[in-house]
C-alpha cells in the first residue's frame, strides 16, 4: 500500500500515535468496508485491508487529531446562547421519563428511552442508531440499528467500555426514513465531521441524543471487576449491567445459573485510573457539546431520593420543540432550570474536562505525548490547580502502567472501593466552591 493513500495517513497520524477515540466513524464511513474493529475487548483499534479507494473519508471524519467546535455550532445552533461550560443550550432541564418502568431502566431518568420511544410511536423516526448489548456475547455492548420497541428499551443504561458504535453508520447509509442517533461526544465528533466532510448517508439522523461522558474504559476493566466477584467465565454471563436497581445503579451480572454478582456503580468506578483510555483526558467535551439533545445523571435531585433524574440540555431549535412536544404528550416530565443550575451539578466533571484537561493538553505534550486540537481557548488557572493536574497526571500513568494493573487485580474488591468514593465526594464539593 502506499504511504500516501487517506488509510494509511489516517493510521500513521492517529492510530499509531495514541489519539485514536475509539469512536468507529472511519469503520462507519468507508464506503469498501476496508476498517474494521475486531478487538472490542482488547485494545479495541481498527485494522486496515487494501481496498483504499483514496476517497479520504476516514481521514476527513476523524474525531481523533482534531475537532473544531465553532464553525458547527454556528451551523447547528443558531440562535443558542453559548455557555463556557455546557457549550451552546436554548434551553436546560431536570427530567425523567413518565413511565416507570422506562424511567427504572434508564442509567437516570430513561429519558433518552422515553424520547426515543415517543418519536418511534409518533411515526417520526424509523428506529435508532444505538450501543446496545450483543445479541451473541451479552457482556459486551455493539453498535445496531434499532427498528423495534424492544430495541430500542434493550439498549437503554450505560456501558463502561470502549464503544466503536458508529461502525453501524455503514448499515444506516443503506437506510431509507429518519432515524435518531444516541451516541458519546466522540461519536457525535466523528458524525459531524463525516456529514461535513461529504459522507452520503440515504437516511436522515435526526436528533442527534448525545450522552454527557467523562471518559471510557478498556473492557479489562469490566473482565477484572467481574473476576472480583467470582465471575470465572464470560460465557456464564445472561445480562450485564452497569447501572442496574435504583439510582445511581449497581454493576450486575446475571449467570447462567441464576445467580446475580454485583457491587454499586459507584465502587466500580475503582477502575477507572487502571484502565481508562487516556485518550479521554485530552477530550474537553463532557456535555455532547455538538448534540441536538444532551442527556446526563440530574444530580441535584437524585442527591435527593432514589428515583433517577435526568439533567436534559436542547441545544438545536428542532431539539428543543421536540422535546417541548414530548412533554405535552406525557413521555417526559420537565422542570425548567438556569444552565448555571445545570453546570454545578457536574461541577467535578467540568473540573476535569473544562480545566484539567486543558492543563493536560500542555503539560502532556511538553512532556513529548501526542495530544489532540482543538478550537477552545483554555481557561486562565492559578499555579495551585496546575499542580494538582500534575499529580492527577502522575496517577493516571502509574495506575494504568503494567505493574499498576497487575496491583489492582491483586487487590480485593472492597480495598479501594470506599477510598475513591470519599475522595469523589472531596473532589465534588471544592469543584462546586
Amino acid at each position: 500500500m502506499s504511504a500516501e493513500l487517506p488509510v494509511d495517513i489516517l493510521f500513521e497520524r492517529v492510530v499509531d500515535r495514541g489519539l485514536c477515540t475509539r469512536c468507529g466513524t472511519c469503520a462507519g464511513v468507508c464506503p469498501t468496508g476496508n476498517i474494521h474493529f475486531d478487538e472490542i475487548t482488547g485494545k479495541c483499534l481498527p485494522s486496515r485491508g487494501d481496498n483504499c479507494t483514496s476517497c479520504g473519508l476516514c481521514l476527513a471524519s476523524c474525531p481523533g487529531e482534531r475537532v473544531d467546535f465553532q464553525p458547527l455550532e454556528r451551523k447547528h445552533f443558531e440562535g443558542a446562547d453559548r455557555h463556557h461550560f455546557l457549550g451552546a443550550v436554548r434551553s436546560a432541564f431536570l427530567s425523567y421519563a413518565v413511565d416507570l418502568k422506562v424511567r427504572a431502566e434508564g442509567a437516570s431518568g430513561g429519558v433518552a428511552t422515553a424520547l426515543q420511544l415517543y418519536l418511534f410511536r409518533e411515526g417520526r423516526i424509523s428506529g435508532s442508531v444505538l450501543y446496545s448489548p450483543s445479541a451473541d456475547q451479552p457482556w459486551r455492548g455493539e453498535g445496531i440499528i434499532a427498528e423495534t420497541e424492544q430495541q430500542i428499551r434493550n439498549s437503554a443504561q450505560s456501558r463502561y467500555h470502549l464503544s466503536p458504535m458508529n461502525t453501524a453508520l455503514s448499515e444506516l447509509a443503506e437506510k431509507d426514513g429518519r432515524y435518531a442517533m444516541v451516541a458519546l461526544p466522540c461519536q457525535v465528533h466523528g458524525l459531524m465531521k463525516a456529514l461535513g466532510a461529504g459522507w452520503k448517508c440515504r437516511a436522515e439522523i435526526k436528533p442527534v441524543i448525545g450522552i454527557y461522558c467523562g471518559n471510557n474504559l478498556f473492557f479489562e476493566a469490566t473482565s477484572v471487576m467481574l473476576k472480583k466477584l467470582g465471575v470465572k467465565e464470560l460465557e456464564d454471563i445472561v445480562s450485564l449491567g452497569y447501572r442496574e436497581g435504583d439510582w445511581p445503579g449497581n454493576f450486575a451480572a446475571v449467570l447462567r445459573s441464576g445467580k446475580v454478582r454485583r457491587i454499586p456503580k459507584l465502587d466500580f468506578n475503582q477502575a477507572i485510573p487502571f484502565y481508562i483510555n487516556h485518550r479521554c483526558l485530552t477530550c474537553i467535551d463532557l456535555a455532547n457539546e455538538l448534540a441536538d439533545i444532551s442527556i446526563g445523571d440530574g444530580w441535584a435531585r437524585e442527591e435527593e431520593s432514589e428515583k433517577g433524574w435526568s439533567l436534559l440540555l436542547a441545544r438545536s431549535e428542532a431539539g428543543e420543540v421536540m422535546v417541548r412536544e414530548a412533554a405535552a404528550a406525557g413521555a417526559v416530565h420537565l422542570e425548567e432550570i438556569s444552565p448555571e443550575e445545570a453546570s454545578n451539578m457536574h461541577s467535578h466533571g467540568f473540573d476535569l474536562k473544562k480545566k484539567g484537561a486543558f492543563i493536560r493538553l500542555k503539560l502532556w505534550k511538553g512532556w513529548g505525548r501526542n495530544v489532540p486540537v482543538y478550537d477552545r481557548q483554555p481557561p486562565q488557572l492559578g499555579l495551585r490547580r496546575k499542580i494538582v493536574e500534575v499529580l492527577v497526571s502522575l496517577q493516571f500513568i502509574i495506575c494504568s502502567s503494567r505493574p499498576g494493573r497487575a496491583i489492582f487485580r491483586l487487590l480485593p474488591i472492597k480495598a479501594v472501593g470506599g477510598m475513591f468514593r470519599a475522595a469523589r465526594k472531596i473532589w465534588m464539593k471544592r469543584s462546586k466552591e
